[in-house]
């Protein structure tokens, strides 16, 4: 082939190389739906306000995101186990219950009589009722058993004379158990309603001032 034709040819040739390589390049970030600023990336959740993630590895190993309890509910753990010691301090008692019911017992009747004894007699103490639930059934389901439980309790305890406005509810349903075994002596440990005690600002000058 004549030079003169041969030099045009590999210009052009070098030319389109040149076109091509970046589209390829991009293609190859931008492959599917979920580009780097788009939506999360397929197979991951977008974490929530307040959560953090880590790193869990399946059997395959392959590297998925898991969401992590943020520091704030780490505080609120620990206020949880705050009003739990308080509870005990006092010498508060927690009622428990039969299978699948929100029936008070007579023990548990009489264990909330003297809770509310007690809380009669400290007027700036507030009790909380966490309401929970054994393993069995689904979550939704025991949400709503252990908010019973705690509601019978409450209401039990206003009979008594304990103020409402010093009462509260949560329930917890199957998600804090106080024991872990899958065993009948364990799930009785976990229905039950949980005495959790917060003393007021002025309580707590009060018996600083008595140490």
């Amino acid at each position: 082939m004549d030079a003169r034709y041969l030099t045009p040819c590999l210009v052009g040739a070098v030319g389109l190389m040149l076109l091509i390589a970046p589209a390829c390049s991009m293609r190859s970030v931008q492959t599917g739906s979920d580009s780097s600023e788009g939506g999360p990336l397929r197979g991951f959740e977008r974490l929530q306000p307040g959560q953090t993630a880590s790193e869990e590895r399946l059997s395959g190993g392959t590297m998925v995101a898991k969401s992590q309890p943020s520091e704030r509910s780490s505080q609120k753990e620990a206020e949880i186990r705050r009003e739990q010691a308080a509870a005990a301090t006092a010498g508060l008692n927690d009622v428990f219950f039969a299978f699948d019911s929100w029936s008070l017992t007579e023990e548990g009747m009489q264990s909330l009589a003297r809770n509310a004894e007690w809380i009669k007699a400290n007027p700036n103490a507030r009790l909380k009722i966490g309401g929970h639930a054994d393993e069995r059934g689904t979550q939704a389901y025991n949400i709503v058993l252990g908010e019973k439980r705690a509601k019978t309790t409450r209401n039990y305890l206003a009979e008594l004379g304990v103020g409402a406005n010093r009462l509260a509810i949560v329930s917890y349903g199957k998600e804090r158990p106080f024991c872990k075994e899958s065993d009948e002596s364990c799930y009785q440990k976990n229905r039950r309603g949980q005495m959790l005690l917060g003393v007021s600002k002025a309580t707590k000058k009060a018996s600083g001032a008595a140490q």
